[in-house]
């Protein structure tokens, strides 16, 4: 079993809570985020969001919960045999991140608590 699972999020940027409302989801049920990438998918505020969390017995209710937030359109757990992140800090002086995310073998998409996959 993997230590950590890979969580695709779908969501409009209206505010600034947007990112403190996924977090605290999964912290509410004690659920670690190792770590979050995300980038801007349209003019409208459709942003697109990684995060690695810690795997947990409670993870599916947290997905179920955050895919019933207003703002979130879509929840993915992407789902591999092994676990293939990996996240670099570049030594430059420009922080940037590489954080790359292979194909995985299996996605449960999940919307407004429904399971689509």
């Amino acid at each position: 079993m993997n230590q950590v699972q890979i969580v695709k999020v779908l969501g409009y940027y209206i505010d600034a809570g947007f990112i403190e409302r996924i977090i605290a989801g999964f912290r509410k049920l004690l659920i670690d985020v190792d770590a979050i990438c995300g980038r801007r998918i349209n003019e409208e505020g459709l942003y697109e969001l990684y995060l690695v969390v810690r795997n947990h017995p409670n993870l599916y209710t947290a997905v179920l919960n955050l895919s019933k937030t207003p703002t979130i359109e879509k929840v993915e757990v992407l789902e591999y045999p092994n676990t293939p992140v990996q996240v670099d800090a570049c030594e430059s002086s420009e922080k940037a991140f590489i954080f790359c995310v292979p194909k995985p073998l299996k996605i449960r998409k999940f919307s407004w608590g429904v399971v689509h996959g």
